[in-house]
């Protein structure tokens, strides 16, 4: 008949109309959720600190002038001193160099330093990095490790053996600390017969540089 003909349109068309409106209702900011949902961030490459040479590769070993230096005022052994490592800004670190240095020996000195270590306060004093020496086992003679003259301000230092153009990237200093890389790498530093600085063996080498780093000190430890 024409009434239930006429009632199934009607009924169609109001279950058209629902479901027009259940899509309406559905909340856009779950939507937005979905879609601003970001891809979890890749896992840090993991680092062998087993392996003396690798951690090595994860300290960032880098070339720096001293541009000025001054003794600490609460600390008789310690030297504060303002690095240029290529940075925006010179780093400030302490170094226990009073008792082998003078203020006039330090400045404007080239100098290779351990960049990517965590930052600490020694006697007030924000120290951003360790300066590189060799010394005797007794420690009455320290001496710095001297890059080439003509090296570049910056520079990373690297083992020979390994290709320059395809280094690792260095470490954070949060990674350096909690895997100990430091305290792995030390006990292999040392200079040569020839006072040549080497790691486990492998003389430090710069980009471009026929010059090696070295110290007046041979077979000394470097720390």
């Amino acid at each position: 008949s024409k009434k239930n003909h006429f009632a199934k349109v009607t009924q169609n068309n109001s279950d058209i109309s629902d479901k027009i409106k259940a899509k309406e209702t559905i909340p856009t900011h779950d939507k937005k959720k979905k879609e601003k949902k970001k891809a979890p961030t890749p896992a840090v490459a993991p680092i062998d600190d087993s392996d003396v040479k690798t951690a090595f590769a994860a300290l960032d070993v880098r070339v720096g002038q001293i541009i000025e230096a001054w003794p600490h005022p609460e600390a008789d052994k310690l030297f504060c001193e303002k690095i240029d490592i290529g940075e925006e800004q010179p780093r400030t670190i302490a170094s226990g160099l009073r008792a082998h240095y003078s203020v006039e020996d330090l400045t404007n000195r080239h100098v290779l330093i351990f960049a990517n270590l965590k930052a600490r306060t020694m006697q007030g004093f924000r120290s951003e990095g360790m300066v590189l020496c060799a010394a005797t086992a007794d420690h009455s003679i320290v001496k710095f490790l001297e890059p080439p003259a003509d090296a570049a301000i910056g520079s990373r230092v690297y083992l020979d053996g390994t290709d320059p153009l395809n280094l690792l990237p260095a470490a954070t200093p949060s990674q350096v600390q909690k895997k100990k890389l430091l305290e792995s790498v030390l006990p292999s530093l040392c200079t040569d017969a020839d006072g040549v600085a080497c790691c486990d063996g492998k003389p430090f080498l710069l980009p471009d540089k026929g010059s090696p780093v070295t110290a007046p000190l041979k077979n000394a430890p470097i720390s």
